[in-house]
């Protein structure tokens, strides 16, 4: 009984990660074309990951398209945005402390993707964006939205956090490119782990509003896309420790703040419209 509520609980999670791994299987060939291609590619795979993580939604929770991206106001949207512009200033004003360089480089560029062929740098640079932004809100509906949701329902909230961050985590890495892995355990693992258990937190505290987590780990993507800033570290561990003790704040800002008494307060808004209107 216990393993058939645990598979039941964790197939849909399980599908969406092997769905990943297959798709980076798939659009592998892509890395040999030119760069806008590569990002059309990049974003109809997190198109494919969305709908799979809909019709998740749909079976498992028996939730509709209005309830998953119901809007609750701009102040939830504000909280995540704020989330996210506080992060980079904690986490740079760490990374400058502790003896890092930093390069401002031209504008725009291709981080991360500089090896690659480009058509035009504008319609590149364009398509990034929309890669960034894209990318940020099929991961959140997958793994907060669905993962997180499923599991807290059967676990509780903390295993859910846990869960949809692991989960998250994991559908980054490219199981087939073994020197790829370890350059990912070795950097960029770290923020994608306590970056995933934040928004998971964030997502709680905002009870499940899909839009909150969505704008804080959008305009982080942007961030890291846009800012022409080289960030070179005079001591190997400054990455690692900057963006820890970057999410430790952020954990106690979100601990302490009165994430509940806005929704709270949006909800009784709504409330008296809609007892001003039904006149009782």
């Amino acid at each position: 009984m216990v393993i058939h509520k645990f598979s039941r609980a964790l197939f849909g999670s399980l599908l969406l990660l092997l769905m990943s791994f297959v798709i980076y299987f798939v659009r592998y060939p892509v890395w040999g074309w030119t760069i806008e291609p590569v990002f059309a590619v990049l974003i109809l795979s997190y198109a494919v990951v969305l709908v799979a993580a809909l019709a998740l939604l749909k079976k498992d929770l028996k939730k509709s398209l209005s309830q998953v991206f119901r809007f609750h106001g701009f102040r939830l949207v504000f909280v995540g945005l704020g989330f996210a512009l506080l992060f980079q200033v904690v986490w740079f004003g760490l990374i400058v402390g502790l003896g890092s360089r930093l390069d401002v480089m031209g504008f725009p560029l291709l981080r991360g993707y500089e090896s690659y062929v480009y058509g035009s740098l504008p319609v590149a640079f364009a398509m990034y964006i929309g890669f960034a932004v894209f990318g940020a809100f099929a991961e959140e509906v997958a793994y907060r939205g669905y993962v997180q949701t499923q599991v807290s329902l059967n676990y509780g909230a903390a295993a859910g956090v846990v869960t949809s961050a692991v989960f998250f985590s994991l559908q980054h890495i490219h199981v087939f490119q073994l020197p790829w892995m370890v350059n990912f355990f070795q950097g960029q693992f770290i923020n994608v782990m306590v970056g995933g258990l934040f928004s998971g937190y964030l997502f709680f505290k905002c009870r499940g509003d899909i839009w909150t987590v969505f704008a804080f780990h959008a305009v982080g993507n942007l961030f890291s896309v846009v800012l022409p800033v080289q960030v070179t570290y005079v001591y190997p561990w400054a990455y690692a420790v900057a963006t820890v003790t970057s999410y430790v704040v952020l954990f106690g800002v979100t601990r302490f703040a009165v994430v509940h008494s806005l929704t709270d307060s949006i909800k009784n808004l709504k409330g008296q419209i809609l007892v001003g209107r039904g006149g009782t």
